[in-house]
């Protein structure tokens, strides 16, 4: 393929600019291959590509055409929030061009006209669902004309494939004209996705850097070309003997574990095992020290800071955000050798290492026990090896239990092309919101428009019709029959109920459970409101050991009469839609007592000793029953429920936000302030907005974290909240 450098290309000259800035000066075969096949034409696009070969260049040549050339909005969607923060600080480069970039990815209830504002919005698929379903208030929508829809293949996962198809075919609707970009790990049925989103396919397997893939067993790796490696023996287990072979040649590595405790676990052996110069010893004293010094350490993290000094952490969603940051940036800048890590950094996060091994290829999945990776799993951990410009090559290994093995893994696992996405839209409860929200949002009044919409679904396109009408009909039914809808006449209206429920992005499972406790009476205990918001579709529910199944079961059975919604009540709800409802009443009331220590100003740390929750579970909970509680106190709204209980449930979501009791309320409602400087101003007297707004500069500098700059500022937000009051 001949070079094509940035000085030929068809595009504005203030993005080669940018692009020269950035050490951009000639395009990877994939971007070749996309502009040719009409990139910069007008034409939609799906790109499928490995890990790191350039797919977000890609979306930058299309974006930047479009918006400078012709103006509208581009939207870049992707799945995760962390990948949402990565591709915001990415696409900032353009704003030197007055390309205005911005991010929403919470608070899925919360409108988002803001955004009006701004020409690249970055959102996660679910935000994306949310602001749809509201697209009479959220008009600026309407102006898009470009769709990135980043890890498209996601259309084949079982939680998120379904609001990413129904949130394509959505903008689809809304504008006929729109350029969709569909951006692929390598999957075997691109094609489909190439025709059900009317795009161009673009199918390439090259690598910035060579991969090299093999199994190790016995001292030995054997690669896929039938090359064969000694590593020396250091008496240690075969992951330490990789990795050191690896860091001896220069090389960083990244260890893909199945469980936060294996990748813990699999950290812990390298402790002391690294030669560190003087130099490194310094600069990984400072990082534990920097992770030392983030409010309410807990467990999890003393551990990853007395880890981190021998130059080597392990990193895993029940990290603390900042914590996960600092590992990150160490890694990148090759402070830390060896990151042992879950499947978090395999799905999009750019954090490439010389040698990548996959220390077990097994897992375990509740109702199924212990499964295979998936090949196309595989595939996006081994993309991750090989960093460019860094590396000469790179090295996926896997790890043999015994000699029959290597041929095993070879043939499944590197010799295998990765499964197709297969379509997840197609029983009636995971329909079920979806069907709600088209009725609620005005894209279907009837049956038929129903089905016209499932129809261009990924899933519509590939399933038998008969059996998604049979699907969408069994939905409507649920939904008349549980007053989401009324059927007038052959049209579909939405209840009040109904449209609250669609417009909070709540399951219509939760919505009928907040129905069955709209005559709750306010108990006062915090426990007894929390649990109600736990037992949601939406917030996770802690995993419990038979021992605790047994102590919660008897707290409960004390306790059920003054609860919400009793055990009874939930399992007949649920029945059909979890497979355990039992379990998940035990595992909400234990989220629920979590909950209750966080706004009762339990430090992070406390909570961990006592019941093992990490910080990012913790983050993830309280953010999540945040909203929920937010939601809930809107659909008793709707249900006119007495207004004490609307009234506590709009302020116990203020304080699941910010973790603290009620008469710190005023106080973080102030920017700059948080539960522990809320709690030292409260002590120290200064307890309502007025006494914020007349307290002396010197008074409040004197508190913990409190600057000058912070002093006048909360002055001065607390005066203007003060005197509207």
């Amino acid at each position: 393929m001949s070079e094509v450098t940035i000085d030929r290309l068809p595009i504005p000259p203030q993005v080669k600019e940018v692009m020269y800035e950035k050490h951009i000066e000639k395009l990877w075969p994939p971007q070749v291959e996309s502009i040719k096949a009409g990139l910069l034409d007008g034409e939609s696009m799906t790109v499928s590509a490995p890990t790191s070969s350039g797919k977000t260049l890609i979306a930058e040549l299309m974006i930047t055409k479009v918006l400078l050339e012709k103006g509208g909005k581009a939207l870049y969607l992707v799945p995760l929030r962390a990948l949402a923060a990565q591709k915001l600080e990415e696409l900032k480069k353009w704003e030197r061009l007055g390309i205005r970039v911005a991010s929403s990815t919470g608070d899925f209830d919360r409108y988002d006209r803001w955004l009006a504002d701004y020409d690249i919005v970055v959102l996660t698929y679910e935000k994306c669902d949310s602001i749809l379903r509201r697209r009479t208030t959220e008009s600026w929508v309407t102006e898009t004309n470009v769709v990135v829809a980043d890890e498209v293949h996601l259309v084949g996962d079982r939680s998120r494939g379904p609001t990413l198809e129904v949130v394509l075919t959505r903008l689809k609707k809304i504008n006929p004209e729109i350029r969709f970009l569909s951006l692929s790990a390598t999957i075997s049925n691109a094609a489909q996705i190439a025709r059900w989103l009317s795009s161009k396919l673009v199918v390439s397997d090259w690598r910035p850097v060579p991969l090299r893939q093999g199994v190790y067993y016995g001292g030995r790796i054997y690669f896929d070309t039938g090359e064969t490696v000694n590593v020396k023996h250091t008496g240690d287990e075969p992951v330490v003997d990789l990795a050191l072979d690896s860091i001896n040649r220069g090389g960083q590595v990244l260890v893909f574990a199945s469980t936060r405790r294996q990748a813990e676990s699999v950290a812990k052996k390298f402790t002391g095992k690294l030669s560190l110069s003087e130099v490194e010893k310094k600069e990984l004293n400072d990082l534990a020290k920097k992770l030392g010094s983030y409010d309410e350490l807990g467990p999890t993290h003393d551990e990853l800071a007395s880890l981190i000094k021998s130059g080597v952490a392990f990193h895993h969603a029940g990290l603390s955000f900042d914590a996960r940051t600092t590992l990150e940036q160490a890694f990148m800048a090759r402070k830390v050798k060896v990151l042992a890590s879950t499947t978090t950094l395999a799905a999009g996060l750019n954090l490439p290492a010389r040698r990548v091994i996959i220390y077990d290829v097994t897992r375990y999945e509740q109702g199924f026990g212990r499964i295979r990776i998936p090949v196309l799993e595989y595939h996006q951990m081994a993309g991750r090896a090989g960093r460019p410009g860094l590396d000469p090559y790179g090295e996926a290994v896997l790890i043999a239990r015994k000699a029959d093995d290597v041929e095993e893994l070879l043939e499944e696992y590197v010799r295998s092309k990765p499964e197709p996405a297969e379509p997840q839209l197609l029983d009636e409860l995971t329909l079920l919101p979806h069907v709600l929200s088209n009725v609620t949002s005005g894209y279907a009044a009837d049956e038929q428009k129903l089905r016209e919409f499932f129809s261009e679904t990924f899933s519509g396109t590939l399933s038998s019709k008969p059996s998604m009408w049979r699907s969408i009909s069994r939905s409507l039914k649920f939904l008349l029959d549980n007053s989401f809808l009324t059927d007038e006449g052959g049209y579909l209206l939405p209840t009040a109920f109904g449209r609250k429920t669609s417009e909070v992005y709540f399951h219509p499972y939760t919505a009928i459970l907040v129905k069955k406790a709209a005559n709750y009476g306010v108990s006062g205990v915090d426990r007894h409101s929390l649990h109600l918001v736990c037992l949601s579709v939406e917030v996770p529910k802690p995993r419990l050991g038979m021992k605790e199944k047994e102590d919660l079961s008897y707290e409960i059975d004390q306790e059920e009469d003054e609860l919400p919604v009793s055990l009874e009540e939930y399992v007949e709800t649920m029945m059909d839609l979890s497979p355990d409802p039992y379990e998940e009443y035990l595992g909400a009331w234990k989220a629920a007592k979590v909950l209750e220590w966080w706004v009762n100003e339990v430090s992070e740390a406390k909570i961990e000793e006592a019941v093992g929750v990490q910080p990012g579970d913790l983050y993830q909970l309280y953010t999540t029953a945040s909203w929920v509680s937010r939601g809930i106190a809107s659909l008793f709204q709707t249900l006119k429920s007495d207004r004490s209980l609307v009234k506590a449930y709009t302020d116990l979501s203020v304080r699941l936000e910010s973790g603290v009791k009620s008469e710190l309320l005023p106080l973080v409602g102030l920017r700059g302030i948080g539960r522990v400087r809320a709690r030292q101003l409260y002590n120290s007297g200064i307890r309502t907005l007025r006494d914020v707004a007349e307290a002396p500069i010197e008074r409040l500098t004197q508190l913990r974290g409190v600057t000058t700059q912070l002093a006048l500022s909360i002055k001065e937000q607390a005066s203007k909240l003060s005197s509207s009051v």
